[in-house]
């Protein structure tokens, strides 16, 4: 289902693979800007996901038109928490805007899905 916010990002969640209870995953489906005035509702999805017990979230940040250092802290602050549970983030179908803010900050490697 996607959810909407009127400062324009649109957020989906999608399972990747029910069957497996401990190793299961997301992918989080992002349309839109991640800046300072959206960046909490992307948070209050990744400290979803992450409650819940997720060890894997791929962030699908193909259609997403601007990023912020905000999108940039959203993304460190959720992976090291994934990560440090013994999970990963890793973001899949980047956007020119992802990739240039990822490359900027050195981490393009670190969250790259290889596909």
């Amino acid at each position: 289902m996607w959810s909407v916010d009127p400062d324009s990002l649109e957020l989906m969640t999608v399972a990747l693979d029910e069957g497996h209870e401990k190793e299961h995953g997301f992918r989080v489906v992002a349309r839109g800007e991640i800046d300072v005035s959206t960046a909490p509702q992307l948070v209050a999805v990744m400290d979803e996901l992450i409650a819940q017990g997720v060890r894997l979230v791929i962030l699908d940040a193909a259609d997403v038109e601007f990023m912020d250092s905000s999108g940039l802290r959203v993304i460190v602050q959720s992976g090291t928490r994934l990560s440090e549970a013994g999970g990963r983030l890793l973001i899949d179908g980047m956007s020119g805007a992802v990739k240039r803010v990822l490359e900027i900050a050195g981490m393009l490697e670190q969250y790259r899905a290889t596909t």
